[in-house]
Formats: structure tokens, sequence, C-alpha cells
């Protein structure tokens, strides 16, 4: 009988193509699977925070990106939207959909970060919690303190937590009290 199964098998096999003889074959994935033909980039990454709203509170949380993490890289991430295991523990962006980053360029350590109008439909509290999560997540860049902000190339001034507007770069502690204990 055991015979049976096994010739079965090797039957079954060759009927799908497959030699019998065949060896596995070692591939290289990063070879297959590169930034250089569209895939994503394995190996090198670093943990990076960000911060979400669940509660009308902002939320610290790591992602996993690939190393060293460009300001570009770690905005864009965040204006991608949450994940589904964030959406599980019910987080959520304060950003406008559609949002993207025009350009983003670094003055000594002021990061002046050019976002596209769709930014601009968003106001009252959500408009906070929205410029708290760029402040607070591009200035856990290392050599970011503060952060400018320009709206379709022009610059713009930032609300702070107590509702204010800065003309002046902002910085985290200006949203200190927005984050969760």
């Amino acid at each position: 009988m055991k015979r049976l199964a096994v010739a079965v098998a090797a039957v079954s096999l060759a009927a799908c193509g497959i030699p019998l003889d065949t060896q596995p074959e070692t591939i290289d994935v990063e070879a297959v699977v590169s930034p250089e033909n569209g895939g994503p980039v394995l190996g090198n990454l670093s943990s990076v925070s960000m911060y979400l709203v669940r509660d009308e509170v902002l939320v610290p949380v790591t992602r996993d990106l690939p190393s060293p993490p460009s300001p570009e890289l770690v905005l864009g991430s965040l204006l991608g939207g949450v994940t589904e295991p964030e959406q599980r523990a019910n987080l959520r962006t304060a950003i406008p959909p559609g949002t993207s980053v025009i350009d983003i360029a670094a003055d000594g350590r002021v990061l002046v970060v050019d976002l596209s109008q769709e930014f601009a439909s968003v106001g009252g509290e959500e408009e906070i919690l929205a410029v708290a999560q760029i402040v607070l997540t591009a200035t856990s860049i290392e050599g970011v303190d503060l952060v400018a902000f320009h709206l379709d190339g022009l610059p713009t001034n930032a609300p702070v937590a107590s509702g204010a507007l800065s003309d002046d770069p902002v910085g985290a502690s200006d949203y200190e009290s927005l984050v969760a204990p």
C-alpha cells in the first residue's frame, strides 16, 4: 500500500509539470524584491516614532522604516494614514486624506514642510491635532528640533496646543499637553 501511495504521488507531481529529480533552488530574495525593481527595502530598518490620535490625544507609535529614515520617508509614512493594526488599536489620523508633502527642506535644525492644499481642509481641534502629529513626528527625527509650515509654497502660521497661532517654527514642547500620559 505504501508503494502505491508513493507511485500515485510521483505520477501526480509529474502530471503537474514538476520533475521528480528537482532540487530546491536558492533564490536571492534581495535580487528579486529590491527597491531597484519596485519592491520593498529589506534588511536595514529603523524604528521611528510617529504620533496618531486616540480619544483626542496623541499617542506615540513605532513603525519600522528603511534606514536611515529621511524626513521625506517618515512624513510620507505618516501622511499615508494608519495601518490595519493601528486601526484595530483605535488609532486614527487628524491629517486630511489626500494631503501630500510638496517639499521638505532643512534650515539648520528647522524642518520646513510644504504641504498640499488638502491640508487646509481641516480646522479647529482637528487642525491642532494634525499639526501636532506632524511636528511631534518630525522632531523625533535626529537633527530636527523645530518645524515651519508652508502651504502650497507659501509660508503659513501653525496653531499650537492652546489654539494660538505661531508665525515662528514650532517644536514638540508646543504640543506636550496633547500627548497621552
